[in-house]
């Protein structure tokens, strides 16, 4: 069976919160909690899209229309800034990820917004910046610390 990539609604927010919960167990960010259910009810919107399988929420994606004071877009330009990708760790290799941040992307340029940002605390950020680079992102900025 195929996956099925479709906004987020109200219905969704439980099972949404589970894999919230899965990816903060993981630990593989720093200095994130997991998302509570209503921290994800209010996120519903153009923005946040899900995979579902079998009737079952297996990933999510979400982010936001801001608009640019940042010197690598133009000045006020409109950009879709995707705050969290996450996909239950069983299907991870079937291209999941992929398909929700695709799914992202040509919803903003759908509404005229032709830039995207994201960022990431991912321990594992080698294979971040290539899930990215593999989307068209570039590295614009890097913070370290020790």
């Amino acid at each position: 069976m195929m996956v099925t990539i479709r906004k987020c609604t109200m219905e969704d927010v439980p099972q949404v919160a589970e894999l919230s919960e899965m990816w903060a167990k993981e630990a593989v960010t720093f200095a994130y909690p997991a998302s509570n259910t209503d921290k994800i009810a209010q996120r519903i919107g153009d923005y946040f899209w899900i995979a579902e399988k079998h009737g079952r929420v297996i990933g999510y994606t979400h982010g936001a229309i801001q608009t640019s004071q940042y010197s690598v877009f133009p000045n006020n330009a409109l950009f879709l800034e995707i705050y969290e990708v996450y996909v239950h760790p069983e299907y991870r290799a079937d291209g999941v990820g992929h398909q929700l941040v695709d799914k992202i992307i040509s919803e903003a340029e759908l509404h005229g917004v032709a830039h995207a940002l994201v960022g990431s605390s991912n321990l594992d950020w080698k294979r971040s910046v290539g899930f990215y680079e593999r989307h068209g992102f570039k590295m614009w900025y890097v913070q370290m610390y020790r």
